[in-house]
């Protein structure tokens, strides 16, 4: 079996991700990236992190929900440089990362994060999208979600998970 560290070092960059993504998703991207806003609350979270931390994302351009999710993750690896980013097919991620994450064949989607600590050791995992809308409904905030608007729903979940 595949190990962290490994599957991280042989994850793309964020750049090699868009590069073979279609125009249209870049462009979607593109459209989330530019509306994203973080809380200050959450920005003053994430800056404060004072240990480095792997992010190994499984992930494809072609998923509304990953579209969703990656700009959010590229926006707190520019607010605190201790977060480390890279991407996985959602192949790579099926065959290696569901296994590690105990994921059933079933429910693994993309994205998936697996939030690593500096020495590729397992913290928490990220899955899909945030769980809270299973309470309010995700009819109620999809479009929004999927415009890039709940940038703060996704970090909220990430921090509570880190334990921050």
């Amino acid at each position: 079996m595949m190990e962290y560290k490994e599957l991280f070092e042989t994850g793309m960059s964020y750049e090699t991700f868009l590069s073979i993504a279609s125009a249209s998703e870049r462009e979607k991207i593109a459209e989330i990236t530019k509306v994203i806003s973080i809380c200050e609350e959450y920005t003053n979270k994430i800056k404060n992190l004072d240990k480095p931390y792997n992010f190994l994302l499984s992930a494809e351009s072609w998923c509304p929900y990953v579209r969703a999710t990656i700009p959010v993750l590229v926006k707190m690896t520019e607010i605190n440089p201790n977060i480390k980013l890279r991407i996985i097919t959602e192949g790579r991620g099926f065959k290696y990362l569901r296994e590690k994450l105990n994921i059933s064949e079933e429910l693994y989607v993309v994205p998936t994060l697996a939030i690593l600590d500096e020495n590729f050791e397992f913290v928490t995992r990220y899955v899909g999208r945030p769980a809270k809308y299973r309470n309010i409904g995700f009819e109620n905030v999809s479009k929004e979600y999927f415009a890039g608007y709940r940038s703060d729903d996704i970090i909220e979940e990430i921090l509570q998970k880190m334990g921050v």
